[in-house]
């Protein structure tokens, strides 16, 4: 065990040894600490589930990622469109919140954190909210990406395998 290793490390090494959830909450956690670990372990799936449906989770992110570079590209063209015709406002910018909120949501898929799972269901939705995102394909890739995150949400943090303290 490294000293540089985070909380969330040692717990991932840990359940990746076989180690039960209660196993490792009862070995880790002292009274500071329970509470902080016990929201680790609820919030990460146990290591043969996380087997089980990376390649998912790898489609999903690629969904998003997709996504994400597709926003970025129209948002490039808007910005060069704006410079080109002296229009350009700071205000074009704000743009770019939402690749950037993808990108961190990204960031927990790719660890595979509940929250990022949470995060891409209320995201797609809100996307098929804006009448650009109701085009083909996009909307396709947003059904697809909401139907993902509730299926891995619900297979990778099954309600019975939450650890209550």
């Amino acid at each position: 065990m490294k000293k540089t290793d985070t909380l969330e490390q040692r717990i991932r090494r840990e359940l990746a040894a076989g180690r039960g959830k209660k196993q490792v909450l009862a070995e880790l956690s002292r009274k500071h600490d329970r509470e902080e670990i016990l929201s680790i372990v609820n919030t990460i799936p146990d290591e043969d589930r996380r087997q089980r449906y990376r390649w998912l989770n790898w489609l999903l992110c690629l969904l998003l990622f997709l996504v994400t570079a597709k926003k970025l590209y129209d948002i490039a063209i808007l910005q060069l469109t704006a410079v080109a015709v002296h229009q350009f406002s700071p205000l074009l910018l704000l743009y770019l919140i939402v690749p950037m909120i993808n990108f961190y949501v990204l960031g927990k898929l790719v660890r595979f954190h509940k929250q990022g799972y949470q995060f891409m269901i209320v995201l797609g939705v809100l996307a098929l909210v804006r009448p650009e995102n109701r085009i083909s394909p996009d909307i396709w890739f947003y059904l697809v990406i909401i139907g993902l995150s509730l299926f891995l949400l619900r297979q990778l943090f099954p309600k019975n395998h939450q650890i209550t303290d």
